[in-house]
């Protein structure tokens, strides 16, 4: 009888110890549309999985010479939110870029667009399709901000935000309760902006993964 009582007492300080050294604070969600319900969540954008292309066009005694550059994601984030009936909501985006190399026959010296930044205005919604708790696609319309300098000659002039026109963005959804990826294809066309006519940059594609850190 002193042996399982001694096992029992044994066994409930153990049980208790444990308890007491057990993580405080953890939360766990059942699902990506659970954390999303639960709390604005945000997610990391990096440069791994991420690609661009900025279409432009450039004045030339021949007239215009237009072309596609490539664009190197360096970082970003999101922060993201769903509502009760399941509505995705963008609360923040921000996205930087490497530097852009402009055709040294521009200025007829080397330059390059410098500090590349795009960011969302104002939140968005869109309506949004479940395929499962843990799957979603949502196509939204963004107001975005262009933020960047101009390099000429190793002169470096901070540009004035440009406000871009509506640009529609794609969003996926997928992962679990712990961990959520997303895919965000971004695609801006028009004149997005012009440099004393001598070059215009008319489209900008983003393709981003971004997933959550914690």
């Amino acid at each position: 009888m002193r042996s399982a009582l001694a096992f029992v007492l044994l066994a409930s300080a153990t049980a208790a110890c444990a308890s007491s050294n057990a993580p405080s604070g953890t939360e766990s969600f059942d699902s990506v549309r659970d954390r999303l319900a639960t709390k604005p969540t945000r997610l990391y954008i990096g440069s791994e999985g991420s690609s661009g292309t900025v279409t432009a066009r450039r004045w030339s005694a021949d007239g215009w010479i237009a072309g596609d550059t490539p664009v190197t994601i360096t970082s970003g984030e999101l922060r993201a939110s769903v509502d009760a009936s399941g509505t995705f909501k963008l609360e923040s985006f921000e996205v930087g870029v490497a530097s852009i190399q402009i055709p040294e026959e521009v200025f007829k010296k080397p330059a390059s667009l410098e500090d590349v930044k795009v960011k969302l205005s104002e939140s968005a919604m869109g309506q949004t399709t479940w395929t499962s708790n843990d799957d979603a696609s949502v196509t939204l319309t963004l107001s975005l901000d262009l933020d960047w300098a101009i390099l000429v000659n190793s002169s470096k002039t901070p540009l004035g935000t440009q406000h871009l026109p509506p640009v529609p963005v794609d969003v996926t959804l997928t992962g679990a309760g712990d961990h959520i990826d997303a895919s965000i294809g971004l695609h801006a066309s028009g004149e997005l902006w012009d440099w004393a006519g001598l070059l215009e940059i008319t489209g900008l594609e983003l393709s981003m993964s971004a997933e959550t850190t914690d």
